[in-house]
């Protein structure tokens, strides 16, 4: 029987294109879907992903270099197999040749996945079958924390009068040589505020280092979690999360935020959730006022509630995708 097989990257190291990998992996069989095979590229030895490759026709990758992206796309073509490629990020995000290298990939791909109407519009010039299916999926029931780790977001509770905390899966820079989740602007807007506390979940530890060697010392009220944990236990302790990416894509973390009734403060660089206050610039904001704002604003709702699901449109393409093999 014809099987989709999904190649991607499950936790460790967290990050959103392996959280989205596992959640889909997961969530499949509970949709009452289960023509797939799932290949964890990262814990699968390179035999048995080759087999698999060459034993498959339809095949749904989620990796983010343009480049392997690329290649994989033009192996597809050559070998006649049918590629979805889910974008995980904004559309025209890299230089010059990493968006050469994704309108290429996405020309050859058979069905491209973006994740907003500005990227589809973009797409759509490349691949008239481009659809927009956002990336978020619904988290899993919430475990107890950590003690250790509880304790220390308690105690760091206390001293402050506002929390709040953002998060960073990896350092890393975005096409102009700016840091893509703009933890040291944050900081540097807070390292004042004497009655505000910021929680930074930093599970690669590289943010933490860097912000020692470009600074020297981490402020009195900044608090780095370095441990690999549910980012949703740092966000029960905290009074908003923001997010002052320079691009993104469909944030994880935003979304967790809302299940868990937590104000959302985000950056422009995209668009953003109705259920965000969006800022253009953190120097600038009076973090009350803005918090306030945002806890109106997710009494509003999440707007992809309406409609189809994300597990429905993904299972629909791919009954599409396999029916269409069966009629070949």
């Amino acid at each position: 029987m014809a099987k989709i097989l999904i190649l991607g990257k499950t936790p460790p190291p967290i990050g959103g294109i392996t959280n989205h990998v596992k959640r889909l992996v997961e969530n499949l069989p509970k949709s009452g879907f289960h023509d797939f095979t799932f290949c964890d590229l990262g814990k699968v030895n390179a035999q048995i992903n080759l087999a698999n490759i060459l034993k498959h026709k339809n095949i749904h990758l989620h990796i983010s270099r343009p480049g392997l992206q690329c290649l994989f796309a033009i192996f597809c073509k050559m070998s006649r197999k049918r590629l979805i490629i889910t974008y995980h990020g904004n559309w025209g995000r890299y230089d010059w040749l990493g968006n050469l290298l994704v309108n290429l990939s996405a020309w050859l791909a058979y069905i491209p996945v973006v994740q907003n109407e500005a990227s589809l519009k973009k797409a759509l010039c490349w691949n008239r079958r481009a659809v927009n299916i956002s990336t978020h999926l619904p988290s899993p029931p919430l475990k107890k924390p950590d003690m250790l780790l509880a304790k220390i977001l308690k105690e760091f509770r206390k001293k402050y009068n506002l929390v709040l905390c953002s998060n960073a899966w990896n350092l890393t820079f975005e096409k102009n040589g700016k840091e893509t989740y703009g933890i040291s602007d944050l900081i540097n807007r807070i390292k004042n505020e004497a009655d505000i506390g910021l929680i930074i979940s930093d599970p690669s530890r590289n943010y933490q280092k860097f912000i020692i060697e470009k600074s020297g010392s981490i402020p009195e009220n900044v608090i780095f979690i370095t441990e690999p944990y549910d980012f949703r236990h740092i966000l029960t302790f905290s009074d908003a999360f923001i997010r002052n990416t320079t691009t993104d894509g469909v944030s994880l973390s935003i979304h967790e935020a809302w299940e868990l009734n937590v104000p959302v403060l985000a950056s422009e660089a995209v668009p953003r959730p109705t259920f965000c206050e969006v800022f253009k610039d953190i120097q600038e904001i009076d973090f009350e006022m803005s918090i306030n704002r945002a806890k109106k604003l997710l009494k509003s709702g999440n707007p992809e509630k309406a409609g189809k699901d994300v597990m429905e449109n993904l299972v629909d393409l791919y009954t599409s995708m396999l029916s269409d093999e069966r009629r070949m």
